[in-house]
């Protein structure tokens, strides 16, 4: 009845993961995260503990204490910045 059907394991999806170039992989994560509501983007990121919320925009004002104004700039880090906010807003929270 399963002749001819082959199994992928989960540890065969990763092989074939880490076998993907950089920008191979860069690509694939983009358009799987484009299909991720907006809850389970944050949670993948870090940032559902971080009380942060992500608007795309020229400018953000976050909350009264944080407001990002991002242009485009060549060698900007978003990542580098958003792990800065997440670990601001976590030693807040141990501080107090």
């Amino acid at each position: 009845m399963l002749e001819g059907i082959k199994f992928v394991s989960l540890d065969d999806v990763r092989r074939m993961l880490d076998s993907l170039s950089q920008e191979e992989k860069e690509t694939l994560l983009t358009e799987q995260m484009k299909k991720l509501s907006a809850e389970s983007r944050a949670r993948v990121l870090g940032l559902s503990e971080s009380g942060l919320t992500v608007i795309t925009g020229s400018f953000v004002s976050l909350n009264s204490d944080v407001s990002i104004n991002i242009q485009n700039a060549s060698g900007f880090d978003a990542e580098a910045v958003f792990k800065a906010l997440v670990d601001f807003r976590k030693s807040e929270r141990e501080s107090k």
